[in-house]
């Protein structure tokens, strides 16, 4: 009996141990095949519960950044609304660099990684049919890649010959036409592009908490600054730095102090905060800036770009670029200069108080008187000083030297689709393509116009080993901070 029973258990048992051995099989698919659907849907950036990590803004609201994503081959477009980037279209089947990894000099053939901006656009009428309908210039290399040496030109979103077959670009982003066609319908240009071999996504609780992160570091650059506390300031500060007046560590840490010094009471805005994270070690802050002090008022968008040093992160490079002030500004303006004004002696009961002044950078120069208000004895010496820069400026454009040369241009600068950049990297781009170029200027005619700048028009023949042509070339010119800038170029071909 305890022999049959104990077999009598043991074909129970083995039906109930296959029995259970299917169940569990099915239960393993059944988790392998969830874990699958789980990994897709992460893939599915488009997910409802996650969140652009890469993007993050304070005070911002329907303002559109582009992402690209060189490991997926996808790019997204997304508007900041009420400090959250949204997802309003995704770009699948986009093509990206021959070569892996950063662009670090030309013709590698990589796609470069980090934040950029859209500096104009190329019509098709324009273009090769290798570009499809049109091509977006970006301000490739940007400020901190040139503090870092790196090399190149014409990187570009465009679009495609619908018979090329290759799927590698030579560094471009290339997209389809179609999509080509709707950024040109939102007005793409001015953008930020941020092109990372991999974008990130989070949840909302991290999203937040890494967002607090990054604002408390711009607070700490932002109480030191208004504070006057030079030493706590310097920390933040790498000591590879540079600034848009090519200023290092040292002369930048000196200059600050000695402002600090001369003007402690000052304000300083920070508004439209975006925060762009191109990797887990590079971030580039965004905003735009209002600064004002005894008789000195500046506006313009300030970026800093922070690498990750140690467990650290510091400023290696600050641009800035001037804008107009804003007219919420402009009663605060008043306020401060009429309190901070002080009469002297010698001062005429007729004499106006003097006003503050706009300039190119944030910091203090001397005021310049308007020109619009020259004596009449001065204009031999207004046409003398416009002729020897259009001179200096036509040497500057044979020499082919891109620094030389953009200095003759405010970064105000517009002409047609392009800005100061997009100028700088269209010229820099024939400089180094072109082997030699001849300027020839006749018949230069002067024209003041009423808001101060001048007109300046004249015969040009230009001739490269390539083009050979004649027409009339325009510039308006404006005096800034004491100097002649080109803020608007223009030419018409002549038969």
């Amino acid at each position: 009996m305890k022999k049959s029973s104990h077999w009598q258990m043991r074909d129970y048992i083995k039906p109930k141990i296959m029995g259970e051995t299917g169940s569990n099989m099915t239960k393993i698919s059944r988790i392998f095949f969830s874990l699958l659907i789980i990994l897709l849907c992460h893939n599915a950036v488009y997910a409802s519960k996650k969140i652009f990590a890469d993007v993050m803004a304070k005070g911002v609201d329907k303002e559109k950044v582009f992402l690209v994503d060189k490991g997926m081959k996808k790019s997204f477009l997304v508007e900041i609304r009420d400090d959250l980037p949204v997802l309003i279209k995704e770009f699948d089947d986009v093509i990206v660099g021959e070569g892996n990894g950063d662009k670090l000099r030309e013709g590698d053939k990589k796609t470069p990684t980090g934040v950029y901006y859209v500096i104009g656009f190329i019509p098709q009428s324009k273009l090769d049919k290798i570009y499809g309908t049109g091509a977006f210039p970006l301000n490739y290399p940007n400020f901190v890649d040139k503090l870092y040496g790196k090399t190149g030109h014409g990187i570009w979103i465009h679009g495609r010959d619908p018979l090329e077959k290759k799927q590698v670009s030579k560094g471009c982003v290339v997209l389809k036409n179609e999509d080509i066609n709707y950024l040109k319908s939102i007005n793409f240009i001015n953008t930020p592009v941020v092109i990372a071999e991999k974008l990130h996504f989070t949840d909302e609780l991290n999203y937040n908490t890494e967002k607090s992160f990054w604002l408390n570091f711009l607070n700490e650059f932002y109480e030191s600054w208004k504070n006057n506390d030079i030493n706590r300031l310097s920390k933040l500060i790498h000591v590879r730095f540079k600034d848009s007046n090519h200023k290092s560590y040292s002369e930048y840490i000196q200059r600050k102090k000695m402002l600090m010094e001369k003007y402690p009471q000052k304000t300083i805005t920070f508004e439209n905060i975006k925060i762009f994270k191109e990797n887990e070690s590079e971030v580039v802050f965004d905003f735009d800036q209002y600064y004002s002090a005894p008789n000195i008022t500046t506006y313009g968008t300030k970026r800093l770009y922070l690498i990750k040093e140690a467990n650290d992160f510091k400023i290696i490079a600050e641009e800035y670029i001037p804008k107009a002030i804003p007219e919420r500004f402009k009663h605060m303006t008043k306020l401060e200069t009429t309190k901070e004004a002080k009469p002297t002696d010698n001062t005429s009961k007729d004499e106006k108080p003097t006003t503050p002044v706009v300039k190119t950078d944030n910091e203090p120069i001397k005021q310049v008187k308007n020109q619009a208000s020259a004596p009449k004895e001065n204009n031999i010496n207004i046409e003398k000083t416009i002729n020897d820069f259009v001179e200096e400026w036509r040497l500057s454009w044979e020499s082919k030297d891109i620094n030389k040369y953009i200095d003759f241009y405010s970064t105000n600068f517009r002409s047609g689709s392009l800005d100061y950049e997009g100028w700088k990297n269209d010229k820099g781009g024939k400089f180094e393509r072109i082997k030699n170029i001849s300027v020839e200027v006749s018949n230069i005619k002067i024209k003041h116009l009423k808001n101060g700048d001048f007109e300046v028009t004249f015969v040009q023949k230009y001739k490269t080993e390539t083009m050979n042509n004649k027409g009339v070339k325009t510039l308006t010119i404006r005096i800034e901070n004491g100097k002649p800038k080109i803020v608007g170029e223009s030419w018409r071909p002549l038969r």
